[in-house]
């Protein structure tokens, strides 16, 4: 006799279990050494260091990201793993209220738990993931309320999702509007019924996320600027972060959708009220997720084909399964984790099927067992740092137990050789990508900038690495000499004096885009500024999709031409006219030497029809600072 929906069973326990390991939110770290690792060290220092966010530092995450990534810094990794552990109860809850409680079929928890296991990169992805498992236990909590009701169920997910901008402000907005799709779906359904829903709904996360926030971050100065700077990445990045891929990830996307889509329609053949439902809970989210993939066009597709696999685990909880349609749809299931294997690299092929197994959260758990061992290891990845990676002995002993900022794209070394870190605000200098954030850091150079500052030349996209913030350069070359070059980095060390005074304006002109720029007549330290607005194209692509790139030519007086990648909103700021590449050329400039002579400025770029038609430039001069002196602070 088969047991009624909701009955424990052998496949249903079974299953459970499965997905109870799938959304395990154990992730812990020791100190990397790329990119990535660098803002999650960051991150953690900031937070073990008593930096506020929003005021000290800024990146994509929140006030209480840490805890996603904890390293063993300060306090980080117990309340890390705290953390994680409450979260994972409320996850686990939330499923076993799911199977046991929903009086939901084995058959649609089966095509439930293959989806969700398809999803499952997106809890690990970048290190973190945590964020997606918060709002995943929100969108379980508010199906199950659609079918069978609880103030507690619609409590909790309202809780989870106020939740979820301390962690990051995206998923937030996301579980905001996903928020906002259900309530528009019960106002369709049930007129003025939904009335309590929705005004729960506009003040329970709200005031959960701003009173926590406000917490955290100390005081409301800081909490609005968090909320700017924030918004400010996330415009910026479809212009400073794009990048494109091959037109078969589109087709490949377009399938993935199709085959949720098919899911939907099978629904609606059964209840169009839930198939309403989910279409307007999972549009935004769906949208946010393609332009997530989709603007960097490279690992990051991860994240819609998997957000594709887990709006598919909703809907199939609900879909009218027959006993012929289940293989069907279990192969329409497979198309995300198809794609997902084709675009991602070799190397993360085995970690994402360990991912979707279950191994790597089971790898996590055995992992921090006992406490003691997992913080000898994460010690010794200091230790093991790799030698070529490390800060050079003379840079180091030099610096001493003076303090010291990093410039480069990966800065781990610095905690690797034991010195005294400081962050600047945004707290990867590639991601200052708006004229604002760079002007940020650009004042914590002036006003806060440590004794020395440490520099590989090393950059990301083929950018330049002066033009990528210009205005935090412009401090920086005010303030700072040369040091000593090693063979790796460039040591640079704080002024008495600024070298040079504000700038003066040379006078403005209005170039045709394509920008075209001539060197004027003018001393050695020029400087220009190029301010081109965008067309309404422009500014639509850049909300719904990407920009493409733009490149800078650089052509100097023997006829050499190079080219680099530019952020054009931070072109709003002085620009040096002749900027240097190399570290040798770095290490000359800030001796006070000139570099080779660059005669002709030009951009390119795919996309010129973003922008307008013409474009005004700004030349300037640094005048002499009558105070300047060769000594060191």
């Amino acid at each position: 006799m088969t047991p009624p929906p909701g009955r424990p069973s052998t496949p249903r326990i079974a299953l459970f279990l499965f997905c109870v390991l799938l959304v395990c939110p154990l992730r812990y770290w020791g100190l990397g050494r790329d990119v990535d690792s660098t803002w999650r060290f960051a991150l953690n220092y900031a937070a073990a260091h008593g930096l506020v966010g929003g005021r000290d530092v800024l990146f994509t995450y929140g006030p209480l990201g840490y805890l996603l990534f904890p390293e063993y810094t300060g306090h980080n990794l117990t309340y890390g793993l705290l953390f994680q552990g409450v979260l994972w109860v409320v996850l686990a809850g939330t499923l076993a209220d799911l199977f046991f409680r929903a009086g939901l079929r084995v058959r649609n928890l089966g095509l439930f738990t293959l989806c969700l296991s398809l999803a499952a990169p997106l809890f690990w992805f970048n290190y973190a993931g945590g964020e997606n498992l918060l709002l995943t236990g929100a969108l379980i909590l508010i199906v199950t309320f659609q079918l069978r009701g609880s103030t507690a169920r619609y409590a909790l997910a309202l809780v989870l999702i106020g939740l979820l901008p301390l962690f990051k402000l995206t998923a937030g907005m996301v579980g905001f509007a996903a928020l906002a799709g259900f309530v528009a779906a019960r106002t369709v359904d049930g007129g003025r019924k939904a009335l309590p829903l929705a005004m729960a709904a506009a003040l329970i996360p709200a005031t959960l996320s701003v009173g926590i926030s406000l917490a955290c971050l100390r005081d409301m100065s800081a909490f609005l600027s968090y909320l700017r700077g924030s918004a400010q990445l996330a415009s910026g990045y479809s212009a400073a972060m794009s990048l494109t891929g091959t037109n078969l990830e589109f087709i490949a996307a377009a399938i993935a959708l199709g085959a949720l889509l098919l899911l939907l329609r099978m629904q609606a053949s059964a209840s169009r009220p839930m198939a309403r439902f989910h279409s307007l809970m999972l549009a935004v989210p769906l949208f946010v997720s393609f332009k997530h993939g989709f603007v960097r066009q490279d690992v990051h597709v991860i994240n819609y084909f998997c957000f594709v696999a887990l709006a598919a685990s909703l809907v199939a909880l609900t879909v009218p399964l027959t006993r012929r349609a289940v293989p069907y749809l279990s192969l329409l299931a497979l198309i995300p984790l198809t794609i997902w294997l084709d675009q991602v690299p070799a190397a993360s092929v085995v970690p994402g099927i360990a991912e979707m197994t279950g191994l790597r959260s089971l790898h996590a758990l055995v992992g921090a067992a006992p406490p003691s061992w997992l913080r000898e290891r994460l010690a010794g990845t200091i230790e093991n740092y790799p030698a070529l990676q490390r800060l050079e002995p003379e840079i180091a002993g030099r610096i001493g137990n003076s303090s010291v900022t990093s410039l480069s794209i990966v800065y781990t070394n610095l905690a690797a050789a034991g010195l005294r870190v400081q962050i600047y605000p945004v707290v990867q200098r590639y991601s200052a990508y708006t004229v604002e954030l760079d002007a940020r850091n650009a004042a914590w150079v002036r006003d806060h900038g440590p004794r020395f500052l440490v520099f590989d030349g090393v950059v990301i996209d083929e950018r330049d690495a002066w033009a990528e913030t210009p205005a935090m350069w412009l401090e920086v070359y005010r303030w700072y000499d040369t040091s000593m070059l090693g063979t790796r980095n460039l040591l640079l060390e704080r002024r008495a004096a600024a070298r040079f005074g504000p700038l003066e304006s040379l006078g403005r002109t209005v170039v045709k885009w394509p920008a075209d720029l001539t060197l004027p007549a003018a001393p050695e330290r020029l400087f220009w500024t190029l301010d081109c607005g965008l067309t309404t194209l422009g500014r639509v692509r850049q909300t719904l999709f990407r920009l493409p790139e733009v490149r800078l030519w650089f052509r100097s007086e023997g006829g050499q031409a190079r080219n680099a990648r530019v952020v054009m909103d931070v072109l709003r700021a002085p620009v040096l006219w002749n900027p240097p590449v190399t570290l040798a050329e770095f290490a000359t400039r800030f001796q006070g030497g000139a570099g080779s002579r660059v005669v002709r400025l030009r951009f390119a770029t795919a996309g010129a029809a973003n922008y307008g038609d013409t474009c005004e430039v700004e030349f300037l001069r640094a005048k002499e600072n009558p105070l300047a002196t060769d000594e060191h602070r």
